[in-house]
């Protein structure tokens, strides 16, 4: 007897929330394996056993995966609104500050490289997007003056001495260090997406004089422990928005900061392993297919993320959702988190202003180095330190 289908789905606890598994489950035919695995572990998963997983949601490593042959080309015929996504990548290709690079190696080209000339193929379906940053409590900033700028300097300042997080995720977490050694030390890095070795040292060295002093009080892996975080007497840290959605519900009065040197932006896209066929492939496509409704892409907007396709999610957001999470309006009413718990209250305007304001004020995005192993070790010796 066969054994009945399955589709294994490795992704980031942020990115498929309990809402969007148990939706997902009731609205698709087959059995759904989520396995969410943080940090930089899934992406070792993918590129050395993609015979373990069919879907994966992965965060700005198209081309590593690609390359390693973990993932197989997605046929946009077989993808709903696939042209619409096709237009809409067209678009924001020429805006890169707003919208990263992404779009710049979407599509598979005829000699198997990926790039920007349009074709049939894609290497990843374009999912969610948004920006980062870090967070606090009001009562962390009484020594400085009303008014001051949000900086990610803060993260570094010995007025919060004991009282800071950071991730410990390297390549996320080096791209905000280097943001805070900037702004705190009055420096300025060619490319904080890509920084030098020398550039390397300088942040790691600081970090790990900072820890040996006793400057942070914890180092989280994900936003659940961030969530707790600063539920122990942590006051600023890095943060991921669906940790402010469970904070926010909890009635702690967390501020999202709008940093005047700008945000740390990212993507979320689906990708097809190399190695599904048959009815996995069928089913991996039924599963793209489903984010493509918008169902899953309004669960997350509920928790701070953008979906690739606004027009797709907006049916399924009351219009004090939209007015709010995309539109940058005061909240007409009390709106729930994922969870279905009151996360924003009336009145209250997002943090940034609407989506194309804060996707504007992107400084840098998501993306591995040229130097990544170096990065990784000089991070692992933070970690460790």
């Amino acid at each position: 007897m066969s054994q009945p289908l399955k589709l294994r789905v490795i992704a980031r606890s942020e990115v498929v929330p309990r809402a969007v598994m148990e939706q997902a489950a009731h609205d698709l035919p087959f059995e759904i394996e989520f396995e969410l695995i943080d940090s930089v572990a899934g992406l070792q998963r993918v590129v050395t056993s993609p015979h373990t997983f069919d879907v994966y949601h992965q965060w700005h490593t198209a081309d590593l995966i690609w390359t390693a042959r973990a993932i197989q080309a997605i046929d946009l015929s077989r993808i709903e609104n696939g042209q619409l996504l096709k237009q809409q990548a067209l678009a924001r290709r020429a805006d890169s500050r707003a919208f990263g690079s992404v779009f710049n190696q979407l599509f598979v080209q005829p000699s198997g490289a990926l790039g920007p000339v349009p074709t049939e193929q894609i290497v990843m379906l374009p999912l969610q997007h948004g920006v980062d940053t870090f967070a606090f409590l009001p009562s962390a900033l009484k020594e400085w003056p009303a008014g001051t700028p949000h900086s990610w300097g803060w993260m570094l300042d010995r007025r919060l001495h004991g009282r800071v997080a950071i991730m410990s995720e390297p390549v996320l977490g080096m791209i905000e260090a280097a943001l805070a050694v900037e702004a705190s030390e009055g420096m300025t890095f060619a490319d904080v997406g890509n920084l030098s070795i020398e550039e390397i040292d300088i942040v790691a060295d600081i970090l790990l004089r900072k820890k040996k002093l006793g400057h942070f009080k914890t180092i989280w892996s994900n936003h659940h422990e961030a969530a707790r975080s600063m539920q122990r007497g942590t006051v600023l840290q890095s943060m991921f928005s669906p940790a402010i959605a469970t904070l926010r519900s909890q009635g702690l009065p967390v501020v999202l900061a709008v940093p005047q040197e700008g945000y740390r932006g990212w993507h979320v896209d689906l990708c097809i392993s190399f190695a599904a066929q048959g009815e996995q492939l069928e089913a991996a496509y039924a599963y793209l297919n489903w984010w493509m409704n918008g169902k899953g892409g309004a669960i997350t907007t509920r928790q701070g993320y953008y979906f690739v396709s606004p027009e797709l999610v907006r049916p399924h957001l009351s219009t004090a959702e939209w007015d709010y999470w995309y539109a940058g309006k005061p909240a007409a009413e009390i709106l729930n988190s994922p969870a279905g718990e009151p996360s924003v209250a009336v009145g209250e305007i997002r943090e940034g202003g609407s989506y194309l304001e804060r996707m504007s004020r992107v400084r840098v995005w998501n993306v591995f180095m040229d130097e990544h192993t170096y990065l990784v070790r000089r991070w692992r010796e933070f970690l460790e330190a």
